[in-house]
């Protein structure tokens, strides 16, 4: 045991006995044990390099962000002491390797030391823009660092600035180290395996294993703890052992850790950090599953999404957004997705997360893939499909190749397989892949995970066929057949519709073919396995096919708007014909594009593609005319390398994309055309068509375009025309409905070939065509039926001929036809006049007379119905007049005229009718009854007065209240009248009659019209802040005095507060009024009071009682005296006083002015008290007038009542109860009563209001 401990304290010593004692100068050739990545340094020995005269020097060139590493060998003697290194080193320009770098072209070189050659590395220095020595001679740097325990590596890391390309240069390195620490620290730590929050991590125990433990730091942010950092429980575990479990931690989340030694509570160890670790992914539980890398913000190499994770063979997997190319597969669903390229002949793997999978039950994993194409040069890739426990290929099961090296894709295709775990647990797939050199890239897309249907798609469909109007499909034969079949869906666009077209394929099938398709369309079809009533397939990936023509015939015209009949010839060329609405003209048409339509611009890769029509040009077919639209750049003048040519060929010849045609047999090129930003016009009017007689040509549009240069846009085409013309003399149709007095139109078929027309016409009998100047000119339309209508311009009843011609190539003019036909009897209705108006007659006459036409006559009194007939019957032409009797005096009466025209059934319009009054008698009631002027008191009565036979100029106007039996009748010699004596808001009724020769005649119906209350006109000031009234004093004679204090606005209404009513004695004198004025200093102000003593409504001069000013005193007062006839107010009207104060003027009343106040104050007035001379004991009544309760005093309990109206006639009578007659159902007017008791009668008058 004392050999044992010894043999420790010897070894120990020699461990504290041991440093670091290093240098290399690589005098000697070679690299001296020292390593390099990727060869990028060397050694040199060029005099003018080096550092120094003699020997070697490391040299290395980085460029462009480029990085690279220069690795020491393990440096011998670590006691973990403080190491101090130096080193010479130089940066210069590549291009010269003499020329010194400048700073901001150096980029970084570290200075980083580890216990591994392969890391994790610890950077102990930076050489950096801010303090590195710009000279093409070498510098010398001091470091100094404390390693970990263990080996020694130290390594000079270089990263080049984006804009360098520079030599880096190193030399005579020198390392020595300091005593060893007390405390040593722990060697070797590992990562031992993580979760998703927790990692488990050992160390090796130094030499002396420390009597305290260790602590264990760790954080995400990479920065190395000191001797100073705080430890706690979010930051640090601590251990006895030579393991450690931290807790707590984020998924996928990057980790650092560092361990150190506690050897006593002052005595601690360096730490000694590990590699970094990620922490795993939270597994996904929850299916189905997705991913579709359009989330991914950063794209690269590498680059792939959280909880995925790629394996470089001889390539990484990248994460990209590049578009589709003739290099490029692009995305399957946009923006992003995940591509190998090629070269890559060390498969790489793309690993999913992990998934929680249970036993026996199938999932489906499916994802889709596209190399860009099926030519030789995209294939060349071989891709199987991997599942593991991890995400590493090691003991990972294969599920399936997905792809060989000698099969391309055409469009992106889904992949599936199935996969049954046998135990419950975490999962991973991978897309594992390998490429030679042949192929771009392959791109990967729209992954998921799902639990295997149990009714599977059916696999493999592909297009196998197709005609003019059939497609047929095919697919593999299932494991297990659908026991109802299949269904089909189809569509001419990407989208599958919402039912199926096809229903009822036999499970046992394995093609089919579909009819009733659309000539030279594409379609896309989908299959659906039905294996069940309730159980049914996902649809199966669509596949496409394009149906071949039938012919079409002449004329051909194509304008792209409601679809395309062409036939596209792209094969796998990167630049393709597309329809689209990209070019305008003004929205579809035909162009190339390197996008599928995005734009109209094209790639320089060599490309030739077509689209084409066949026609059926008919037997002795010679000439024709042909026509369409184009525009483009492209590239060449005299010889043209990117540019359009149009062929006409035999239907036998079929161009091949990517192949231009060439002149052969019945091939005719119309030619090349580019250089054109703009729409231009081709038309060829003589084309000779003679060789394709009785044949179907091909008309063929062929785009091509070199590998050089070339100016955007490419070619696109638009309307395309071609016809054959025929002067075939036109069958000609007068449209009878349309014929009209003056016009009429007519009908033929439109030629098909685009023949124009010529009109010519005449009355029947003349000699002369019109027009004169020669036939009119129709040009041609593109339906099937050609229309002229004459405009107006014909005579009414007359019979016309007219003639119509074919016309070709403008000069070649065919037979004319022959039409006649009548025109209509003119409809205009004619003029209507009244005469002869009597009070029950009236003579009507109309004119003038058309020919050719019976007419009809109605009248009716205005507003009635229906309309009245002529009797017997209207006299017909040259007969225009009509007696009217039977007519009522003082009538309104409207009469029509209409006539119908020869042979006809329908009647034309009906003129406007012409309206006419009778004449007025005197019986009948005065019109115009009406009010001009309405005040509370008045009225101003006017009525249209009667001039005919008869007349007096007299008239008897009468009036009363409503509800009073009487009548206030008045002798009238005008037909104007003022009503005065009115009682304010009271309604009335009159009426008024007509005198004639001594007798009235009819009163016309009760004129009804309701008084007016008394309205004051409006009055304010404009500003009030410096210029107000502020008090206002009311001291009434023998009533008590009114103050009313005010903080001022530009009008106050004061008439609805008690509290400010004034209350005044009718004929009182030494009233007094006093106004307390607000005003600014230095300010002027004038001041006016009117009281409207008589409630006319208007404040008159002479109920002004006070005008002051203006000036400057602080008050003003007046006194005045009421008048003896002032207004007594009842209980709810009064009169107003209007308080008005005015800066620098006396206010006038109604008008408002800028500075100063306005106040309005209800005055009540009553009459001076009496002396009382009714006789107390009587029988009195009260109140009087008397709205429903009327008050009977000085009656015994057995009083007897009786009331009569102004007429003397009863209205009512009984006992009088408690004193108190109810008298409201009585109408408003005067009544008498009397009173029987057994103290003596009594008679009284009153009012009922």
């Amino acid at each position: 045991m004392k050999k044992l401990l010894l043999m420790c304290q010897l070894l120990f010593g020699a461990f504290l006995m041991a440093q670091v004692n290093y240098t290399q100068d690589w005098t000697a050739t070679g690299l001296n044990n020292w390593t390099t990545t990727d060869f990028i340094f060397s050694r040199i020995t060029t005099a003018n390099q080096i550092c120094g005269t003699t020997g070697g020097t490391i040299r290395g060139n980085r460029y462009s962000g480029n990085e690279g590493g220069f690795i020491s060998p393990n440096i011998p003697g670590n006691n973990q002491g403080v190491v101090t290194m130096s080193f010479d080193y130089k940066v210069t320009d590549w291009s010269a390797g003499t020329v010194a770098t400048t700073a901001a072209n150096l980029g970084t070189i570290a200075v980083q030391y580890s216990s591994s050659a392969g890391g994790p590395w610890t950077t102990a220095y930076t050489i950096n823009s801010t303090n590195h020595v710009v000279a093409n001679t070498c510098a010398t740097r001091t470091v100094t660092f404390s390693p970990s325990a263990g080996n020694l590596f130290v390594r000079f890391y270089v990263i080049s600035a984006a804009s360098g390309d520079n030599y880096y240069y190193f030399d005579n390195v020198t390392m020595t180290q300091g005593a060893a620490p007390s405390c040593l620290a722990p060697s070797a730590i590992t990562l031992v395996n993580t979760t998703a929050t927790n990692a488990n991590i050992s160390w090796t125990a130094p030499a002396t294993p420390p009597a305290n433990g260790y602590d264990v730091y760790y954080n995400t942010t990479g920065v190395a703890p000191t001797g100073t950092t705080p430890l706690n429980a979010t930051n640090s575990v601590q251990s006895a052992t030579t393991t450690a479990t931290i807790s707590g931690l984020l998924p996928i989340t990057t980790y650092y850790v560092w361990v150190r030694s506690i050897c006593s509570a002052t005595d601690k160890s360096t730490w000694t950090p590990m590699q970094s670790f990620m922490t795993l992914c939270v597994p996904v539980a929850s299916l189905p599953w997705t991913e579709n890398f359009d989330a991914m913000t950063t794209l690269g190499a590498n680059i792939v999404p959280s909880c995925w994770k790629q394996v470089t063979g001889s390539n990484a997997w990248t994460s990209s957004n590049a578009t589709a190319s003739s290099t490029s597969p692009g995305p399957r669903s946009t923006p992003n997705y995940v591509r190998i390229q090629w070269g890559n002949t060390n498969a790489s793997q793309l690993w999913t997360p992990g998934f929680t999978l249970t036993a026996g039950i199938t999932y489906e994993f499916s994802f889709y893939y596209h190399t860009g194409g099926t030519d030789s040069g995209n294939t060349g890739f071989s891709g199987n499909v991997l599942v593991n426990t991890s995400q590493s290929s090691t003991g990972a099961t294969n599920l399936g190749a997905f792809i060989s090296a000698t099969q391309g894709t055409a469009n992106y295709t889904q992949y599936k397989v199935y996969y049954t775990p046998t135990a419950t647990g975490i999962y991973n797939f991978a897309v594992n892949a390998s490429a030679n050199s042949t192929p771009w890239y392959m791109g990967v897309d729209d992954f998921r995970l799902r639990v295997a249907p149990t009714c599977i798609e059916p696999l493999g469909v592909v297009a196998v066929s197709s005609t003019g109007n059939t497609a047929t499909i095919s697919w593999n034969a299932p494991t297990t057949q659908p026991a109802n079949g299949y269904q089909i869906y189809y569509s001419t666009t990407t989208t599958p519709p919402g039912t199926p077209q096809v229903t009822g394929v036999p499970g046992t099938a394995v093609n089919y073919t579909i009819p009733g398709l659309t000539p030279s369309t594409t379609y896309y079809f989908w299959v659906r396995a039905i294996c069940s009533s309730t159980d049914q397939s996902d649809l199966s990936d669509p596949v496409s096919i394009m149906t071949t023509q039938i012919p079409a015939t002449l004329p051909y015209t194509q304008n792209f708007t409601g679809g395309n009949d062409l036939g596209i010839l792209n094969g796998t060329q990167a630049n393709k014909w597309v329809r689209g609405n990209v070019t305008g003209n003004p929205a579809q048409s035909l162009y190339i594009s390197n996008d599928n339509g995005v734009t109209n611009g094209y790639v320089h890769t060599t490309s030739t593609v077509h689209a084409f029509r066949d026609i059926q040009i008919p037997a002795s077919t010679t000439l024709a005319s042909f026509s369409f639209d184009w525009k483009g750049q492209g590239e060449g003048t005299n010889f043209k390398y990117d540019y359009l040519e149009v062929w006409l060929v035999p239907s036998s010849y079929l161009p091949v994309p990517g192949t231009l045609i060439t002149a052969g047999a019945g091939r005719v090129s119309l030619g090349q055309y580019n250089l054109q930003g703009t729409w231009q016009s081709y038309s060829n009017t003589n084309l000779n068509l003679t060789n394709f007689a009785n044949s179907v040509m091909r008309l063929v549009f062929q785009w091509r375009n070199d590998g050089g240069g070339g100016t955007q846009p490419s070619i696109a085409i638009d309307n395309i025309v071609l016809r054959v013309c025929s002067t075939d003399t036109p069958v000609v149709t007068v449209t009878p409905a349309s014929i009209t007095h003056n016009s009429a139109t007519i009908t033929w078929p439109q030629d098909i070939g685009g023949a124009s027309y010529q009109i010519r016409y005449r009355p029947v009998g003349s000699t002369t065509w019109l027009p004169t100047a020669g036939p009119i000119t129709v040009a041609a339309v593109p339906g099937t039926t050609n229309t002229y209508t004459f405009p107006q311009n014909l005579l009414p009843y007359t019979q016309y001929e007219v003639e119509v011609a074919a016309v070709c190539n403008t000069t070649n003019v065919g037979v004319f036809s022959n039409n006649k036909f009548m025109t209509r009897c003119d409809p205009t209705p004619p003029n209507i006049t009244v005469t002869n108006i009597t009070s029950t007659s009236a003579l009507v006459t109309w004119s003038p007379l058309a020919a050719g036409a019976t007419y009809e006559l109605q009248w009716k009194e205005v507003g009635t119905i229906p309309w009245i007939s002529a009797t017997p019957s209207t006299p017909q032409p040259p007969a225009n007049t009509y007696l009217l009797t039977g007519l009522s005096s003082y009538k309104t009466y409207e009469v029509q005229v209409r006539n119908t025209c020869t042979g006809s059934t329908t009647p034309n319009p009906w003129s406007t009718s012409q309206v006419f009054t009778t004449v007025r008698v005197c019986e009948i009631p005065p019109p115009g009854l009406t009010i001009t002027q309405l005040t509370p008191t008045t009225a101003e009565v006017v009525w249209d007065a009667y001039t005919g036979t008869g007349a007096t100029n007299t008239y008897i106007l009468r009036y009363r209240k409503v509800g009073i039996p009487s009548w206030t009748t008045i002798n009238v010699n005008n037909n104007t009248y003022t009503l005065t004596g009115l009682l304010e808001l009271t309604k009335y009724e009159m009426q008024v009659a007509n005198v004639c020769t001594g007798t009235p005649g009819n009163y016309t119906p009760q004129y009804y019209f309701t008084t007016p209350t008394v309205v004051y006109c409006q009055m304010q000031s404009t500003n009030f802040g410096s210029e107000f009234i502020s008090k206002v004093t009311a001291k009434p004679t023998g009533k008590p005095e009114m103050i009313n204090i005010t903080t001022g606005s530009a009008y106050s209404d004061y008439t609805t507060v008690p509290l400010k009513f004034i209350d005044m004695v009718q004929g009182s004198v030494g009233n007094q009024i006093i106004v307390d004025k607000t005003i600014s200093s230095g300010a002027k102000a004038g001041v006016a009071v009117w009281i409207d003593f008589d409630r006319s409504g208007t404040f008159d001069l002479n109920e002004r009682i006070l005008a002051d000013g203006p000036n400057t005193n602080p008050t003003a007062s007046a006194t005045f005296t009421v008048p003896a006839d002032a207004f007594v107010g009842s209980t709810e009207k009064y009169v107003v006083m209007r308080v008005a104060m005015s800066k620098d003027a006396i206010p006038v009343n109604c008008i408002s002015f800028t500075d100063g106040e306005v106040e309005d104050y209800t005055v009540r007035i009553s009459k001076l008290p009496a002396t009382n001379t009714l006789n107390q004991t009587d029988i009195l009544i009260y109140p009087n007038p008397v709205k429903s309760i009327l008050n009977v005093k000085n009656v015994s309990k057995k009083a007897n009542y009786k009331i009569y109206s102004a007429a003397g006639q009863l209205v009512s009578s009984g006992i009088i109860l408690n004193n108190k007659i109810d008298v409201s159902r009585l109408i408003n007017g005067v009544y008498v009563i009397d009173i029987d008791d057994v103290q003596g009668t009594a008679q009284r008058k009153f009012i009922k209001e």
